[in-house]
């Protein structure tokens, strides 16, 4: 394990987060990070931007895995590296109303 990855498990861990929310985050990052060949903490909003349209225009991703992947990019530049400038850039997507059924 990578001593960024143990960080970011580690400030999950000492968050109460459970096994599966952290599995799913490093997850998350991790394919982050191997879309763009490099390590997560040398790409900025630009590559986050990116990657999240990339999921919803490119692979049609389900909303919530859209979500699970936004949260887990602010988590970690948030909170494992401190970042602001990062999570300022996710915007939530908007939920599609569900039409009332007759």
């Amino acid at each position: 394990m990578t001593p960024l990855r143990r960080r970011m498990v580690d400030d999950m861990t000492l968050r109460n987060f459970t096994p599966a929310t952290i599995e799913a985050y490093v997850r998350c990052v991790a394919r982050f990070a191997r879309h763009f060949r490099s390590s997560p903490d040398l790409l900025g909003p630009e590559q986050v931007r990116a990657y999240l349209l990339h999921l919803l225009q490119e692979r049609h991703v389900s909303l919530s895995y859209y979500k699970l992947t936004r949260c887990a990019l602010r988590f970690f530049y948030r909170e494992t590296l401190g970042r602001d400038d990062v999570p300022q850039s996710l915007a939530p997507v908007k939920q599609p109303v569900a039409e009332p059924l007759h």
